[in-house]
């Protein structure tokens, strides 16, 4: 009779791999969605269009590969406790299988060499199918990356980048090495009495006495109120002086494990109180099948529930940044170039003959060109604001202060004829009010609907609309453009000071703009002894695109992982835990269960795993999307429109498919089951 110990070891891996596929598809899933996402996400600053950008560009698509190195790192460690939580499943399914290695002679070491072979196997062969799937996926990111920074598209490859291969490869090989030491120490570690009843052990509720469950759950509630209000006050960003965040960041952990161990508890214990509701249908076995497991689900739930809350809050402020960044830009950006003349330095100047005795004939390059001039008011923004309860933002807190800027209705009508408008028309006694700044549109807004008349110099005029335009007369910065211009008739104009001259300029087809550009940097460098400064689309446009997609594109990142991971970990515990328990399920088909009943349990208990720690992340996260939105609003100097929309649309598509996916994944094992006891 031939002993185990002397079967070879490289054929039992193979067979065992074939006969458990279906097992291993869960791990193998897992493994080829991180490597594909990991070489994806790392391989964006392979793509040959990056290295052809101006200066602007160059820097932030060069702090994008660092931030991007550095989250790596984190999501590197995440998708190791992904994959060790997957590997855990796995071996908690075969064990029963090891247990009868051992039942029959098979030397620890040897059936712990058997199964680090095949984790190995399985391991590269994800470790392929993740790289091949990961090259589709990148050249999908680099196009999103290349529209974020505002690239022209013709310039996009198709490349494979050797530097992402060998990160993936490298990372991922340790992940496997410290996998397959774990899975040794395991096996050598573990009874035999374990490894053939591992499936059939239900976990002690740790918690059965209902005052203490409900003293508890009324202290993770203590500590997740107080962490909310400590966020309130103090806000989310950590700092060397401000603990506060880290002791809001520990009380938020905290309640948050609190809740979901005692709250189950509570729940389940009200269910089995409630005879009606605890012996209709199913739900005394649903009960059971989920309090079989409370122990190790609290964990689990607490580790889901805080990763949801991260992936809502990047998802939706990075998708609203993006939205609103688009949607803002197009109006911000109406010439090629505008260069601005100081009264107080320049003087009163003819700005275009000035630029021509700088070597900069912009009658080789204007298609259409215009000068006009801003003048301030002695009223100030305080006067049109009077009365209304104010919330600025930090960078407006001055403003009140600051007098109004005034255009006369003939240059206002100038500058939209170089934007290819049609003029606007404005009586002797009428004054318009153009604002489009988000920061200071509704008090603009508020004040021309109260308003009868204003005082300007003397002379009594009343509001032509009682809405305000929203036109770009001066292209200072995307978003943060104009806080509100009086256009007036040219006499009044003529009575007040001039503050600025102002030449807007639209380039002739095909102008090289780097050619102005660089004739332009000079002047700009000398504008506080000549008194001129300069604005250029393209060059605004890259700062303003550029850091928008530094935004965007980390808070997708991560939102998108962290999703991924969440779906991924409730995915394989349910499908574990169905496989684990599939004699009970065989127990009631022998006990005449009607199958819509055994699969509305399923189906409930599947949804339960999935949905109970979505409803506190979505309450986290409706918390902290605003002040991530403040956040980002100040770094962008922007109003930032909610598009909750998308990702609720994002979340239905991945966390929804998850769902789905998991829940016909686990009846197909119990028609399997029942197809077995009818034979």
């Amino acid at each position: 009779m031939t002993s185990v110990n002397s079967v070879n070891t490289g054929k039992l891996i193979i067979r065992n791999v074939r006969k458990n596929i279906q097992d291993y598809m869960i791990y193998f899933l897992t493994l080829t969605v991180s490597v594909s996402m990991f070489y994806a996400f790392n391989s964006i600053q392979s793509q040959p269009a990056f290295h052809d950008l101006d200066a602007t560009k160059q820097l932030l698509s060069d702090q994008l590969g660092i931030l991007l190195s550095a989250l790596s790192v984190v999501v590197a460690v995440v998708l190791a406790f992904l994959i060790l939580y997957a590997n855990q499943f796995l071996l908690k399914r075969r064990k029963k299988e090891l247990g009868i290695y051992t039942l029959l002679g098979m030397e620890k070491g040897k059936i712990s060499r058997i199964f680090a072979g095949e984790t190995l196997c399985v391991g590269i062969l994800s470790l392929v199918f993740g790289l091949i799937s990961g090259l589709l996926l990148s050249q999908g990111l680099s196009i999103f990356s290349l529209r974020l920074f505002a690239i022209d598209m013709s310039k996009f490859q198709i490349v494979f980048s050797m530097s992402a291969l060998k990160k993936t490869i490298g990372c991922f090989v340790l992940i496997f090495l410290i996998v397959m030491i774990f899975n040794v120490r395991t096996v050598s570690s573990v009874k035999l009495i374990d490894l053939l009843t591992a499936g059939r052990k239900n976990e002690i509720i740790a918690l059965s006495n209902k005052a203490a469950g409900i003293s508890l759950a009324a202290l993770s509630i203590l500590c997740i109120v107080s962490s909310g209000v400590i966020i309130q006050r103090y806000g989310i960003l950590p700092s060397r002086e401000n603990s506060w965040f880290q002791i809001a960041a520990v009380l938020l952990a905290a309640g948050t494990a609190l809740f979901f161990f005692s709250v189950s508890a509570v729940l389940l214990t009200a269910v089995q109180a409630n005879r009606k509701i605890y012996l209709k249908g199913l739900n005394a076995f649903l009960s059971r099948q989920i309090g079989s497991k409370v122990q190790t689900d609290f964990m689990t739930m607490s580790v889901v529930c805080v990763l949801l809350t991260i992936s809502i809050c990047g998802i939706s402020v990075g998708i609203s940044s993006a939205l609103t960044m688009n949607e803002t830009s197009k109006a911000a950006l109406p010439y090629d170039l505008n260069v601005v003349a100081d009264m107080d330095v320049a003087g009163e100047t003819d700005i275009a003959a000035y630029l021509k005795s700088r070597d900069v004939d912009l009658g080789i390059y204007a298609d259409s060109i215009a000068q006009i001039s801003l003048y301030e008011a002695e009223i100030t923004y305080g006067d049109l604001f009077e009365g209304q309860d104010l919330n600025l933002w930090h960078i407006d807190s001055a403003i009140p202060e600051v007098g109004v800027s005034v255009v006369p209705i003939s240059d206002f009508n100038r500058a939209l004829a170089v934007q290819g408008k049609a003029p606007i028309n404005l009586a002797d006694h009428e004054f318009l009010l153009n604002c489009n700044y988000k920061g200071t549109l509704q008090y603009i807004d508020s004040f021309l609907q109260s308003c009868t008349e204003i005082d300007l110099n003397g002379t009594t005029l009343q509001p032509g609309r009682k809405k305000p335009l929203g036109e770009t007369v001066l292209m200072t910065s995307v978003g943060n453009n104009d806080r509100g211009t009086l256009i007036v008739p040219d006499r009044i104009a003529a009575s007040l000071a001039k503050d600025m001259n102002i030449l807007l300029v639209q380039y002739k087809p095909g102008t090289n703009t780097d050619e102005v550009l660089q004739k332009m940097i000079p002047i700009g460098l000398e504008w506080k002894t000549e008194g001129y400064r300069y604005t250029e689309k393209v060059m605004l446009s890259s700062m303003y695109y550029g850091s928008c997609a530094l935004l965007v594109f980390l808070c997708c990142y991560i939102g998108l992982v962290f999703l991924l991971i969440c779906a991924a970990l409730l995915s394989l515990k349910q499908l574990t835990e169905t496989a684990d328990n599939i004699y009970r399920y065989g127990l009631l088909q022998k006990l005449g269960t009607d199958s819509r009943l055994l699969f509305g349990a399923l189906f409930r208990q599947t949804a339960i795993f999935f949905v109970v720690p979505l409803l506190p992340a979505g309450i986290f996260s409706a918390f902290g999307i605003g002040k991530i939105t403040a956040i980002a609003e100040e770094f962008l100097n922007m109003h930032i429109s909610a598009n909750i929309g998308v990702t609720v649309l994002m979340f239905l598509i991945v966390y929804g498919g998850y769902f789905i996916a998991t829940y016909l994944s686990c009846k197909h094992m119990v028609m399997e089951k029942q197809i077995f006891f009818c034979n």
